[in-house]
């Protein structure tokens, strides 16, 4: 028998690989936390042995050095199916340092565990509104197998779940507005497969449907070429990765010289979209404030923004690109058109990525909508200068503040949200390349992608708006750290690419997803307990801090005091189970 030491921990503890151990981590044999019906969970579980030792996690008990040390583990629970409660391992990814950090949540179901290396595993399940009970309790137990001796109990740990009546919406019924960007031309490379084939939708539907399962409103779709110019990766030759976006419209030039278009890839998009429930926007990126045009260039002659639009001339049998104003109006007029014809218009957004001139963005605007007759776009901007939220609050765009703005500009975002909203509009906040603190990044504490929900409840937007779900560099799982210090390591994706096809969740995600719910949480109190203020003002302000005292101290540096502790965001959650 080998001597295996295991504890419990909570879902926002972040373990670095190799790091030293105190002993006192393994003295938590037992997990107990508060879950509303319908609400994912997690626990982790660490395990430590200083002998080597194949573990598995179903029938399959051999390693590649056959019958040595070998661990099983298995969830024992007679009230919920195998479906409802998982184990995976954790995998453990490079930061920008150099350490391994446990991140991606892998697939595999079996891996040698090394002497005198702590692994952690991801424990999540998910209590069905019928269940019967108002406790749930299961056991984590280990087996252990040598050579062909029978297997003998050796550990177990224990999970013991609250079970509240509060019953939660799926995500895309909630009232949180995630917008996070989808970059397919990066999946299809990541692949290697042919852009927009049968096998491309493949994984960009396994992609969106995981996107659905957060709650993803935004169907974006990229209508030109390369509109972030390869967020310049060009310029970057260490683990030098392609980050070019194409568009999903065909377009072509016919035999009598006009621009037409084939929609059939858009289409497909959108009608996938849709049918896995991301239905509330459609957005366009790519025909306003594109990036690069100074370096990257720029093939209209005449036209301020440098928007790059591919085409076939059937002509000669040649690619071209729009140079002229007066075939780009062509191409934007057949796809605007179609977006009307397609009952799509009302839901479609004109969006732009952090646009640096409201005279530019103007004039722009003034000639897209010269496009189509009777009728205006709707807009929409992710924006860092205070400057545009002044030019645009009165104007028909949706806003998305960077968080730095979100705080210098406190004392107005209601009255914001509560004008945008009563036009039909959405004020959503963002996290990018920066700050440093919070952030999403794998170096970063698991719990700030929680509190993404918590702060979006807190500054009383609309929702959560970032660039990345996953634009991934060469080799994700490998080397995810690009462009450092420019980005960090994990500021590009939250999944990871699964060898099936299919994303691979990440501490990080599941964060995120937390974090979601605990907002829906958070209006249920709100409703419960008397109104906004209340809960801001008694609950939140000491876990969050006191709002008046954020600043934006320089657009790296963000003045916050919000808590790191796991168990000060389940006290509120209990707070708001134990409400009748």
């Amino acid at each position: 028998m080998i001597d295996l030491q295991y504890g419990l921990f909570n879902s926002s503890y972040r373990h670095i690989r190799c790091e030293r151990l105190d002993e006192s981590i393994f003295e938590n044999k037992k997990f107990e936390f508060n879950v509303a019906r319908e609400e994912k969970f997690a626990c982790q579980m660490m395990m430590f042995c200083k002998e080597e030792f194949y573990c598995f996690l179903d029938s399959a008990n051999l390693s590649w050095k056959g019958m040595q040390n070998r661990v099983r583990i298995e969830i024992d629970c007679e009230k919920l199916s195998r479906k409802d409660l998982r184990i995976y391992f954790e995998g453990y990814v490079n930061d920008d340092s150099g350490k391994l950090v446990a991140d991606p949540i892998l697939k595999k179901r079996g891996q040698l565990i090394e002497a005198e290396i702590g692994q952690m595993f991801w424990i999540e399940g998910k209590i069905p509104n019928d269940f019967a009970d108002n406790n749930l309790n299961f056991d984590i137990k280990m087996y252990f197998q040598q050579g062909y001796d029978d297997e003998v109990l050796m550990a177990s740990a224990k999970i013991d779940i609250n079970v509240s009546d509060v019953v939660l919406k799926p995500l895309n019924q909630s009232d949180f507005f995630l917008d996070l960007w989808q970059h397919p031309s990066n999946w299809a490379r990541m692949y290697e497969l042919e852009l927009w084939s049968d096998e491309h939708f493949r994984i960009i539907e396994n992609n969106l449907r995981e996107l659905a399962s957060m709650g993803q409103k935004v169907a974006m779709v990229i209508v030109s070429e390369m509109p972030w110019a390869g967020q310049s990766c060009y310029k970057f030759s260490k683990n030098a990765s392609n980050l070019f976006e194409y568009n999903i419209v065909d377009v072509f030039k016919d035999e009598d010289g006009n621009i037409d278009c084939d929609f059939k890839n858009f289409d497909r998009y959108i009608d996938m979209c849709f049918k896995l429930g991301i239905d509330r926007e459609i957005d366009l990126y790519g025909l306003l404030g594109v990036w690069g045009g100074r370096d990257f260039g720029n093939p209209l002659a005449d036209y301020k923004d440098a928007i790059r639009v591919r085409y076939f001339d059937r002509n000669d049998g040649v690619y071209k690109y729009i140079n002229s104003k007066y075939e780009l109006k062509q191409y934007v007029s057949k796809l605007f058109n179609h977006i009307i014809e397609n009952g799509w218009w009302n839901i479609t957004r004109l969006a732009s990525d952090e646009p640096a001139s409201p005279d530019i963005f103007d004039s722009c605007v003034e000639f897209l909508n010269s496009s189509i007759e009777n009728d205006n776009i709707k807009m929409k901007a992710a924006v860092c200068h205070k400057e545009f939220i002044d030019e645009y609050k009165d104007k028909d765009c949706d806003l998305s503040l960077y968080l730095g703005l979100i705080l210098d500009n406190k004392y107005e975002i209601k009255n914001l949200r509560n004008k945008l909203n009563k036009d039909g509009k959405k004020l959503t906040w963002y996290l990018m390349c920066v700050p440093n603190f919070p952030n999403n990044f794998i170096d970063s504490p698991p719990i700030e992608s929680r509190v993404v929900g918590w702060y979006t409840y807190y500054f009383g937007v609309n929702g959560f708006l970032r660039w990345d779900y996953a634009i991934w560099p060469k080799e994700p799982l490998n080397n995810p750290s690009y462009k450092f210090p420019h980005w960090k390591a994990g500021d590009m994706f939250f999944v990871y690419p699964g060898k099936d096809g299919k994303p691979m969740s990440s501490l990080r995600w599941e964060n995120l997803r937390f974090g979601i719910q605990d907002h829906q949480l958070l209006l249920l109190g709100e409703e419960k307990l008397g109104g906004k203020e209340y809960v801001d003002e008694n609950l939140l302000s000491k876990l969050l801090g006191n709002i008046d005292d954020m600043r934006m101290n320089s657009f790296l540096d963000m003045d916050m005091n919000y808590s790191l502790n796991y168990s000060d965001y389940e006290k509120i959650r209990s707070k708001i189970f134990d409400l009748k």
